[in-house]
């Protein structure tokens, strides 16, 4: 595949909640999110990528169930929109943007960076620096690998047999997950943490507030990135807390690395051992 002249950045993910007071509770009590609330849609904000702004990572919506509806990725860069949606089947958006729909369901946006500029929230010890992947179910992740190779540019950093694929828009080693399911859905949201030593106090405030790890914390090996997962009681939604994932640095072209399917569990989930509760592996 060759570079493309763009490169796409997760900004935010849109999901709905069935109580989406209690959901804030969890981002405000638990994570010290900065939350607001513009023309009935409320926002979590993040530090976002260090730059002037801060990043709006997460919009809430009422639902009656936990619902994946949208992954907005944004770029600085001009971009032909009108060709995007000749080429790829996608729709305009009145931001100027295009909205896509993957082959199997998921849909996703590419914008202009310019309409999701915030102010930068205060930093926090206990919140999470940026929204830094996206991990998704689907039926059918060769597809919708392919699907984000040709309509992102994205690369494929790395694979275990044909059931999950990790995806970058540039070094970071991946910022979409996709991993074989049943149904489309999401599975959870990457939130970075500053390194090692800040799980300490995030894991501590966490218990203070009444909430529970899931799994972790732990080291993967597909990213190398250490992690701690933690679900929102009231509606399922599942954050990773990740730290110093690897960066891919040798180019566009670089080989993924392959691992086989069976090495999921015993290989790459977890170098230091503990495999996964049941709850995570739905």
């Amino acid at each position: 595949m060759t570079e493309f002249a763009y490169r796409p950045v997760l900004t935010r993910v849109v999901v709905g909640v069935p109580d989406p007071d209690k959901t804030v509770a969890f981002l405000t009590d638990g994570f010290d999110f900065r939350v607001r609330t513009e023309n009935g849609r409320i926002f979590a904000d993040t530090l976002g990528d260090y730059g002037p702004n801060g990043q709006s990572a997460l919009e809430i919506r009422k639902a009656d169930s936990l619902q994946f509806l949208n992954v907005v990725f944004t770029l600085t860069e001009d971009f032909d929109a009108d060709t995007l949606v000749k080429n790829l089947g996608g729709t305009r958006t009145e931001t100027g943007g295009v909205q896509l729909v993957d082959p199997t369901g998921l849909r996703v946006a590419i914008e202009p960076a310019a309409e999701f500029i915030i102010d930068k929230p205060e930093v926090s010890a206990y919140r999470p620096r940026r929204l830094g992947h996206v991990n998704a179910r689907t039926p059918d992740p060769v597809l919708s690998s392919e699907f984000y190779r040709h309509a992102f540019g994205m690369a494929l950093s790395e694979q275990i047999g044909d059931d999950f694929f990790f995806l970058r828009t540039n070094t970071e080693h991946h910022n979409v997950g996709l991993r074989r399911a049943p149904r489309t859905d999401l599975h959870h949201l990457g939130f970075e943490l500053a390194g090692w030593h800040a799980y300490q106090p995030i894991l501590d405030h966490l218990d203070a507030a009444g909430y529970k790890a899931e799994y972790g914390p732990g080291k993967h090996r597909p990213g190398t990135s250490y992690f701690t997962y933690v679900r929102d009681p009231s509606s399922g939604l599942r954050f990773e807390l990740f730290a110093d994932m690897a960066h891919i640095r040798t180019g566009w072209e670089t080989e993924p690395i392959r691992w086989q399917g069976g090495d999921r569990m015993t290989k790459t989930i977890n170098i230091w051992g503990p495999t996964p509760p049941e709850s995570f592996l739905e």
